[in-house]
């Protein structure tokens, strides 16, 4: 049985993963304030948009094509393909590709294609993806991978903070009060996705305050099995450099994905955004 893993571009995986392990990715669409349209990751690569939105310049998502998807699943017709998917959630790609499932499977029936609700973002797919290809490197059956991929769903977690909740109010992920309160007492709110969704967790004032507290969380809630975390950034500044360093040192033989977060991701983020993603106890 041959598998083919399949993300959108909201997963915001590492180039060299991409290649290593011949991913296949699904563009989002980006759309500027002029109404001009990259695709992400293609044509808009994520630190030329940060620097463009930290100039002031707003932006918006939209999903991918109904073609770019289609051509995805025929470009693997031979594989059985696993496609880990943006929390429904957050965005409708996962109901679109179900519904561009049905028209490829009625024009070819014999293909396999599994659409999966990650109820998860950014390297949280990340790590999802990375638990899932040491199941087929452990040629475990069918079923067994799909199974530890649901069970991997339950436990992930993302915790991460953002200096300006201006970006995710504009996409309507929080409620417009936390965006005030973010901009007006100085507070890096710390939140998580949880059951697919944004949900506040805590309010701390200052950067680095925010960014400690962050591996903290990690630390109380991880998982202590050798398993991989994701580490994804906005602009890089001292302040990440100085927190990827901290995970880095305390983290032992771990595997650590770090990238810069992806255009589409961004544009809800922000250029300050910093978050980890790993698997609960």
């Amino acid at each position: 049985m041959k598998l083919k893993i399949i993300v959108d571009s909201s997963a915001d995986l590492p180039i060299e993963m991409i290649n290593t392990h011949n991913i296949s990715i699904i563009p989002l669409r980006v759309q500027d304030e002029f109404g001009k349209e990259y695709l992400d990751g293609i044509n808009l690569r994520s630190n030329e948009l940060l620097l463009r939105m930290k100039n002031g310049e707003q932006f918006k998502t939209s999903l991918p094509s109904y073609d770019a998807i289609f051509q995805t699943f025929l470009n693997n017709s031979e594989y059985h393909c696993i496609y880990l998917a943006c929390s429904a959630d957050l965005s409708g790609t996962h109901n679109f590709a179900q519904l561009v499932k049905l028209d490829f499977i009625e024009k070819y029936p014999n293909s396999r294609i599994e659409i999966i609700d990650t109820r998860s973002v950014s390297l949280g797919i990340g790590v999802l993806v990375l638990e899932l290809i040491k199941d087929i490197e452990k040629e475990e059956s069918f079923e067994k991978i799909l199974e530890n991929v649901f069970e991997n769903i339950n436990k992930i977690q993302h915790v991460f903070t953002v200096e300006d909740l201006q970006y995710l109010i504009r996409g309507g992920r929080v409620g417009r009060f936390a965006g005030f309160l973010g901009g007006m007492l100085n507070i890096n709110p710390i939140m998580e996705v949880s059951e697919g969704k944004f949900k506040p967790l805590e309010k701390i004032r200052g950067r680095k305050k925010a960014l400690n507290r962050i591996i903290e969380i990690m630390e109380m809630r991880k998982n202590i099995k050798k398993e991989s975390i994701g580490v994804v950034y906005g602009i890089k500044d001292d302040s990440v450099e100085s927190f990827i360093k901290k995970l880095v040192d305390n983290a032992g033989d771990e595997t650590i994905l770090i990238n810069q977060v992806g255009s589409a991701v961004g544009v809800h983020t922000g250029p300050g955004a910093l978050g980890i993603f790993f698997l609960s106890k």
